[in-house]
């Protein structure tokens, strides 16, 4: 299937292959197996505009769509998923700034992007789980501005970003949709990040981050006390999930192409054949086809809705059914199509290498929150038309919080 990509958009594809198959690719496997950080990697998208890619050009950016954006994240996986995390989350963190924040935090913030500078989200915590939105911490004023105590389980870029969007609640009250995102500099007093080891995605430093102290000042709060739980559903959530699927995409793909040439490569000596030349292996190639197809239908139609939807000055809200059932086929069909072409490819796909990592970093995917079973019981609930949830009613003071889950 091809898909009716525009011109401005297959050449931003192409900038990102070439800095793929240049950059990333040969720097791979030694990101999975030491855990460097890839802000090399980044350092080279940074040059070439794909960090600050949905920013204005007035802020250094290039202005283009979420089409281009979905096939930057779904190009630059099929090379190195853990800088495509790295860099899905830095446009995310840089794409709050731009809608939330106000045009002093533009002007300070955005620009240096085009040189490097490299943000992330903190949001999660340890006692929430998956439930990432869901904050117990809750920021203490201090004068115009705050003071910051929050433990963080996963972040990705941990200790490693210039900046950091962090969620808590805002002062005052018990209402846990009452959220701030508050920026965090790397190098202020009380910011510390533990160490990150995992079954893949090893490059993305996706550790626990300890916020203690941290004073903020009031003009490093984006956007309104109490709007956090408006940005999630309009910036955060949908630039989060179109480019995480993208990247579970572009893994899919990757494996694909690289099965493909093994089979029609590798020749068996012993019976005359090449691996293509046996039926069986041919059907996996052709089941791997069908479901990377499907996954990149559902990613870049979901793009190009959100972009209908920015014309027409709609929330993106509107898109969090689709989104969910983006996220779940594409880190569904990553597990599934990898298995495939580790499985066409034999003991060559299970040595270390290219599929193999890509078999550990796309498992990922599914329990990435919101995970699967979340996404799965929230499109249950819509489809029967029921309410989904985000927050309790009302929690009671010092008593232990019981998250519900959903998107109202």
């Amino acid at each position: 299937m091809e898909w009716p990509f525009n011109h401005q958009q297959r050449q931003i594809a192409a900038v990102a292959d070439e800095i793929g198959r240049e950059v990333l690719e040969p720097n791979a496997e030694e990101l999975d197996r030491t855990g460097m950080y890839p802000r090399a990697n980044l350092a080279q998208t940074a040059r070439a505009g794909l960090n600050g890619l949905l920013l204005p050009e007035l802020y250094g950016g290039l202005g283009l769509d979420h089409v281009s954006y979905a096939l930057v994240a779904y190009t630059l996986a099929q090379y190195c998923p853990s800088t495509t995390m790295v860099y899905v989350m830095h446009m995310a963190a840089v794409q709050t700034v731009n809608l939330a924040g106000d045009d002093e935090q533009r002007r300070r913030l955005l620009p240096p992007v085009r040189d490097g500078a490299l943000a992330t989200l903190a949001f999660s915590e340890q006692a929430s789980g998956g439930h990432f939105w869901y904050c117990l911490s809750q920021a203490l004023r201090d004068g115009d501005g705050y003071i910051l105590n929050k433990e963080s389980s996963f972040v990705t870029s941990a200790g490693q970003a210039d900046w950091y969007i962090v969620e808590t609640r805002a002062p005052d009250g018990n209402d846990p949709s009452n959220l701030i995102y508050l920026v965090v500099y790397n190098d202020q007093p009380g910011v510390s990040a533990g160490r990150w080891r995992a079954l893949g995605m090893n490059g993305n430093a996706s550790g626990p981050m300890r916020f203690s102290n941290v004073r903020v000042a009031g003009k490093d709060r984006i956007g309104a006390e109490g709007a956090g739980a408006y940005w999630n559903d309009n910036v955060v959530d949908p630039i989060f999930l179109l480019g995480s699927s993208a990247c579970w995409a572009g893994i899919a793909r990757g494996a694909l192409d690289r099965a493909v040439s093994h089979a029609t490569g590798r020749f068996h000596a012993d019976v005359g054949r090449h691996v293509a030349d046996y039926p069986v292996m041919r059907h996996y190639l052709a089941r791997c086809k069908v479901l990377v197809s499907s996954a990149e239908a559902l990613l870049f139609r979901a793009a190009q809705r959100l972009d209908e939807l920015t014309r027409a000055g709609t929330p993106h809200q509107e898109m969090l059914f689709d989104l969910w059932e983006l996220k779940v086929h594409a880190s569904d069909v990553v597990i599934e199509a990898t298995n495939l072409a580790l499985q066409v490819m034999g003991g060559m796909g299970f040595k270390s290498g290219p599929v193999e990592r890509a078999l550990r970093d796309g498992r990922a995917g599914a329990v990435m929150g919101p995970s699967n079973e979340m996404c799965l019981d929230w499109i249950g609930l819509r489809l029967i038309g029921g309410r989904v949830e985000y927050w309790p009613d009302r929690p009671v003071a010092g008593a232990p919080v019981t998250p519900a889950v959903g998107v109202s």
